[in-house]
């Protein structure tokens, strides 16, 4: 007899698949374009594997087929922290005591992980991965302390084979414009953080762990999409997230973890190239 997960998704799984938060899946089911099934006995939906994958591609095809915008990627610079702590106003809401200084702050202290998409020279969306020391990282996955009192001191900086934990500042994208374009922004970034991703883990960058918090349903559907799990109760309106690196699977570290291994090799094959070598004189004795 078939099992139930080999037909159905769960609610959660669905959510992975597509991205999209609890309230979005829900908002799907109201306008018919999937159907929420409750089997005999079970008090939770479940969702046809078949339609929710039909629904999938043509999401995608639709995407594809538009034009995407004219963007470049590239590292952050100091210059550009006063326009992107404006952006991170209007798609994230108040920063609190976040400011550009601050910004400059943590770049000047690690230039690596922090990644801007440009169009038309206008900043319009940025990814930023921060490594931060243990103990002032949990504080603020606690709520003991915000962003902004995250000073130069707690960043830690990226060097081979030193491992590090790391805050996910943020994934913004400019929210004055429409849903399609906003979409294509955060792919093309994801795509060019995926490469330098790459060129990280080359050199030797060992990142264990990824934590985040976010209260807006843009930034929570995009932690679900990157395949972060939840880290503990939410705290006010804030879900907080985490993600083990060694142990996921998200697409956004495939070609991390492929240039770690080849590092790795390396630094294997450099050793044994270290080991003194035996003679037969020596072997003799």
């Amino acid at each position: 007899m078939p099992k139930l997960s080999d037909r159905y998704y769960t609610g959660r799984e669905v959510q992975r698949k597509l991205g999209i938060t609890e309230p979005a899946l829900r908002n799907l089911v109201n306008q018919r374009k999937l159907r929420k099934i409750i089997p005999p006995g079970r008090t939770y939906g479940v969702y046809l594997k078949e339609e929710v994958d039909t629904y999938a591609e043509k999401w995608l095809a639709f995407l594809t087929a538009k034009e995407p915008p004219k963007t470049t990627f590239e590292k952050a610079n100091a210059e550009d922290m006063e326009a992107e702590n404006k952006l991170a106003q209007r798609a994230i809401g108040s920063p609190g005591r976040m400011t550009a200084e601050i910004r400059r702050a943590w770049l000047a202290k690690n230039p690596e992980g922090h990644y801007l998409l440009k169009h038309d020279g206008k900043l319009v969306a940025y990814f930023w991965l921060l490594p931060v020391k243990h103990e002032r990282l949990l504080a603020f996955m606690n709520g003991e302390i915000r962003g902004g009192d995250i000073t130069a001191e707690d960043v830690e900086t990226f060097e081979p084979g030193k491992p590090v934990e790391c805050l996910l500042v943020g994934i913004a994208s400019e929210p004055d414009v429409g849903e399609i374009t906003r979409m294509h922004y955060v792919q093309h970034l994801l795509r060019g953080v995926k490469r330098e991703a790459e060129q990280l883990g080359r050199q030797g960058i060992i990142v264990t762990k990824i934590y985040a918090t976010s209260d807006t349903p843009t930034g929570i559907a995009t932690a679900i999409h990157i395949g972060m799990d939840e880290y503990g109760p939410k705290i006010g309106k804030r879900l907080r997230f985490v993600l083990d690196v060694e142990k996921s699977h998200s697409f956004l570290l495939d070609d991390y973890k492929q240039g770690l291994a080849e590092w790795r090799k390396k630094q294997r094959g450099a050793s044994k190239d270290k080991r003194p070598s035996i003679t037969k004189k020596q072997s003799a004795t």
